[in-house]
């Protein structure tokens, strides 16, 4: 593989990030080509030290989708952050992911256990069918519907904390990655 060879490639694979950060990318790509060269390596040797452009590519993607995730912390960016993350590798589906599913989990029940908490007078209502035992049983449902607010509202800002969280440690698992890659190939 040449260098026009292997950076097409590298472009194939870049095409799913916005089109300005693909060229950027590509003219740091190219850049790194012309110094090397300028340095008195070969573009083979330049290639192998780079590695596989699919693998590059990758790891950019991932990058990309944690810093998107980083700038607008929502479910769905964090979700697509943490898919590009487990693309990296099967190791990745151990220590990523499992956790990530688990603890979104634990955080959808916190949330369901402060729903029903907060729609438990209407069940409280079908149970009792009366209006005296709803009178007796009032100032119940008053601390089952507070109880249900403090959980969801804490919840919801647990939410943005989980999410900085996840990301922090999907930035800390990038970091480990390259240095596992950079290690390897020395």
């Amino acid at each position: 593989m040449n260098k026009e060879a292997y950076l097409n490639e590298l472009a194939r694979y870049l095409k799913l990030l916005p089109p300005e950060e693909c060229a950027e990318l590509m003219g740091e790509f190219k850049e790194h080509f012309e110094f090397a060269r300028l340095s008195g390596r070969s573009e083979a040797e330049i290639i192998s030290k780079l590695g596989h452009p699919r693998l590059i590519a990758r790891e950019l993607l991932t990058q990309s989708q944690i810093e998107k995730a980083d700038k607008s912390p929502t479910l769905l960016n964090v979700t697509r952050a943490v898919k590009a993350t487990v693309s990296l590798g099967l190791f990745n589906l151990v220590i990523v992911l499992l956790p990530f599913v688990a603890s979104l989990a634990v955080l959808a029940g916190v949330f369901g256990f402060g729903f029903f908490l907060i729609l438990s007078p209407v069940v409280l209502m079908i149970q009792y069918q009366s209006a005296m035992l709803i009178l007796n049983g009032i100032f119940l449902m008053l601390v089952l519907v507070g109880g249900g607010l403090l959980i969801v509202i804490g919840a919801l800002k647990f939410t943005r904390v989980y999410y900085n969280l996840v990301i922090r440690y999907l930035k800390y698992n990038l970091t480990v990655i390259r240095k596992d890659v950079t290690s390897f190939e020395e």
